[in-house]
């Protein structure tokens, strides 16, 4: 198949399910077909798969184990892709494991060989058992494979009939070509039709010739392949050729006699014997070919051939989701779909956009996201604050699953040193990262560039430098006060991106961090051991470091020496863990070794930066580290014991992460205000509140009254507050109506009052009333103009803000309750404004 994809080879007959994989993997097109039949009676010839054991066996599909099987070949239609896909259709053999079909065949049945099974192109993970090879009888190179004397449907056949194995799946013409009075041109075979039995798919056994009712699948004959790319007029020519290799050489051929060639030599010397098979070059039960028309290699299989593939591809995970944080990441992470979906790789990815990290996070420990990859000091926050777990670790060459943060700085630049930092401009990776942040602010209080107090190291930083550029240092997350604004004023993005702390910003992660050291935007850059190196002399194809040369650079150490690039061993600033993927602790080791395999089993094919159109630790030229970092060269799992925010990072790293905690004010747990059980219970009562106040309004509801009644000589008005309380009592609430009761109420009180006026009557009462009602409508048109100035209002959006945190929550009108409540659930999870729900409660 490779020789033909690389145009070293013209034509190849292959089994229907090996032209689907040729077809699939190697740009293959099938041109012609075998017929089995000298008068074509249907459009596409095909022949039938049959379960064949010793008639003195005990077979039974109830106790596979005990079953030794011999296979013709693995990819084979009739030898493994029906029976196979049936047995798993109808669970009699289960799977537990993704991309490891072969294993779960090799732990239902006993002993068994299956030629190919460890070849490249069927075990390209190298996890298939040396034990699907048990019974197989080549010699030297030709043990387990194709060249195999077991290997074919003849020599499946010859396995059972010798005794090797006790059930094969086999070709239903396989019998006639392999027992006594059977085979074409009289030929025949060796073994006793008689002694030969079917196994059915149901249970049942039948005899040999009953194979119409007695079969796994109706397959389409095998055809003949050559690449898809060649020229219709050369196809033609191949065509034209073997309708002539027919014409004289088949079965009725004019040189039949001499040679036929769909007829395979019984009989060789001995020095020869290997040559002695059946279904050599064409099959033996060939009578003529047929043109396929315009079918191809997906459509010539037929509809049973995808069903049974679908079951040979079963997962027990439905799909792997993977949060991202920038559409930048997910464009990446659609293309990787793409990648490990050409390759059948299960279970399917999917894409999640976070927006940002610690949205990711509580996207993961939600159940809403599965996997995500995440620099050191996120891991940290990710464990303490959401419980994650980091399952596998980046390698960038040494395997020590670590890296060194070291400080580099323009060879021409001389004054500079990790002594003077004052006035200077400084390039970090990202605020809250190991190399932007965690490392480099140690140095920073270490050296005494600063003597940082409680909640003043952004202030320090900012005097400290007169700019800089540290992605994400104003977001909220990290830096509540939002300033010194010149933590950001040395980024280069612009709009909305810039300073965000993703791949948006030009300036943000190592390399990034370099660039903006190259170009001039910083005067020191905090940056992995090996970021200068692979960002100069060509390394990088990106145009801002063409033409940069290595050299140029030096790094800055710790007792003021400056140092070339290469020599970061002895002049480092320290250690920071690898980068890592985390996922939830609640999955079981099961699940987290799908997870794990899916990425094992992809950077098997995509781990290269050069080879192929997808590479999972490459950018591109317009950005870096995209999910992965660039600099990584493969994916290790973290040992069990490992399995642990803390004994991953060690308790060094956690030393210096927790050195930072009282300096910016910023608590590692904020985010999570509320355990499961809490948040349940608060969830509930929430609800309880809401249909309880809407269902019985109280005199505290968030309502206003209307124009207060006037008064009558027979006593004081009863004015009925209905206003906000104090607490709530601001221009971010509306007005509302009066109920309908209240109406009703308010009409009864005037009755009432006008009913005990009319009792008197002198010249001083008239005056008294006379002025009452002046002073009533002068209320009442004061009353009026409130009501209407409220009213404006009740067209705006209005909302409460939480002084701990500046999630908005919406309160309009009666439906306080309710959009505070919706609003809690869907946006902000575990971390409910309590003061606001309690102030509408």
């Amino acid at each position: 198949m490779e020789g033909i994809e690389q145009d070293n080879i013209d034509l190849i007959a292959l089994d229907s399910g090996q032209a689907y994989f040729a077809g699939r993997q190697h740009n293959m097109m099938p041109i012609m077909a075998e017929s089995y039949q000298t008068t074509i009676t249907s459009a596409t010839p095909t022949y039938y798969s049959v379960a064949v054991f010793k008639d003195y066996s005990s077979i039974s599909l109830q106790n596979l184990k005990a079953i030794k099987v011999c296979f013709s070949g693995i990819g084979m239609s009739a030898g493994w892709v029906h029976p196979i896909g049936s047995l798993l259709k109808n669970s009699y053999i289960s799977v537990d494991q993704c991309n490891a079909i072969v294993k779960a065949v090799s732990s239902s049945f006993g002993s068994m060989c299956l030629p190919g099974a460890l070849t490249s192109f069927y075990n390209p993970f190298g996890n298939n058992p040396t034990s699907v090879c048990e019974l197989c009888g080549g010699y030297n190179e030709a043990f387990c494979t194709t060249s195999d004397i077991y290997a074919g449907y003849d020599g499946a056949f010859k396995c059972v009939a010798e005794g090797k194995g006790d059930l094969t799946f086999v070709r239903h013409d396989t019998i006639d070509l392999m027992t006594t009075g059977g085979g074409q041109n009289g030929t025949g075979g060796q073994y006793a039709r008689s002694t030969f039995r079917l196994l059915c798919p149901d249970g049942r056994t039948a005899a040999v010739d009953d194979y119409g009712n007695c079969h796994w699948g109706e397959i389409s004959s095998n055809v003949i392949m050559t690449s898809a790319v060649r020229d219709p007029d050369i196809v033609e020519g191949y065509k034209t050729f073997l309708l002539a290799i027919e014409k004289l050489f088949g079965p009725s051929g004019q040189y039949a006699s001499t040679f036929n060639a769909f007829t395979s030599l019984t009989s060789y010397p001995n020095s020869e014997k290997e040559l002695s098979r059946k279904n050599l070059l064409f099959s033996d039960m060939t009578k003529k070919f047929v043109d396929i028309g315009n079918n191809n290699y997906f459509t010539w299989v037929e509809d049973d051939f995808n069903d049974f593939l679908k079951h040979m591809s079963q997962c027990p995970s439905d799909a792997v989701r993977w949060c991202v944080i920038s559409l930048a990441e997910k464009l990446k992470c659609e293309n990787m779909i793409m990648a490990f979906k050409a390759k059948d790789l299960r279970p399917e990815m999917d894409c999640l956009y976070g927006g940002n990290t610690t949205n990711c996070m509580e996207m993961i420990w939600r159940g809403d996201a599965d996997l995500m990859n995440l620099d050191a000091g996120d891991v940290y926050i990710a464990g303490r604050r959401y419980g994650l777990l980091p399952m596998a670790a980046e390698d960038y060459g040494d395997m020590s699953m670590q890296f060194k943060v070291v400080a580099a700085a323009q060879k021409t630049d001389k004054s500079t040193t990790l002594f003077n930092m004052k006035g200077k401009r400084s390039c970090q990776p990202g605020i809250g990262r190991g190399d932007g942040w965690i490392i480099p602010l140690n140095i920073y209080i270490e050296t005494e560039q600063f003597l940082p107090d409680d909640c003043t190291i952004f202030r320090n930083i900012g005097e400290l430098f007169t700019r800089t550029c540290i992605p994400g240092a104003l977001d909220s997350e990290y830096n509540p006060g939002g300033e010194p604004i010149n933590l950001c004023e040395g980024c280069a993005a612009g709009g909305f991106r810039k300073c965000q702390r993703n791949s948006e910003e030009q300036y943000y992660g190592a390399t990034g961090a370099f660039r903006c050291l190259v170009e001039s935007g910083g005067d020191v850059a905090f940056v992995r051991h090996l970021t200068v190196r692979d960002n100069t002399d060509g390394r990088n194809k990106a145009i801002w470091a063409r033409n940069r040369r290595s050299d140029d650079y030096e790094l800055l150490c710790k007792d003021g020496r400056r140092l070339n690039i290469d020599r970061f061993e002895e002049c480092h600033l320290g250690y920071v863990p690898s980068n890592a993927i985390v996922t939830s602790a609640g999955k079981t080791s099961i699940q987290k070794e799908i997870m794990w395999n899916l990425l094992n089993y992809g950077q098997q094919f995509f781990s290269s930066d050069i080879d192929g159109d997808f590479h999972m630790f490459d950018s591109g030229i317009w950005y870096t580290d995209l999910i992965f970092s660039d600099d990584a060269v493969r994916l290790m799992k973290i040992p069990a014991e490992k399995q642990d925010y803390r004994a991953w990072l060690g308790e060094s790293f956690i030393a210096q992460i927790e050195n930072l905690h009282r300096y910016t004010c910023v608590n590692p747990d904020s985010a999570i205000s509320l355990g499961p059980n809490a948040y349940t219970v608060t969830v509930f009562v929430i609800l309880v509140s809401v249909i309880f106040h809407l269902r019985f309004p109280q005199q505290g509801d968030l309502r206003l009254s209307g124009p207060p009644s006037g008064q009558g000589a027979g006593g004081g008005a009863r004015t009925r507050d209905r206003r906000v309380p104090a607490d709530l009592r601001a221009d971010s609430l509306a007005t509302v109506p009066p109920t309908p009761q209240e109406e009703e109420e308010e009409e009864e009180e005037e009755e009432e009052e006008e009913g005990g006026g009319g009792g008197g009557g002198g010249e001083g009462e008239g005056e008294e009333e006379e002025e009452e009602e002046e002073e009533e409508e002068e209320e009442e048109e004061e009353d009026r103009q409130q009501q209407q100035q409220q009213q404006q209002q009740h067209t705006h959006t209005h909302t409460h803000t939480n002084k701990n945190q500046n999630n908005r929550v919406i309160i309009n009108l009666d439906k306080c309750r309710l959009q505070t409540f919706f609003h809690f659930y869907a946006s902000l999870g575990y971390k409910a404004n309590l003061d606001l729900v309690r102030a509408c409660a």
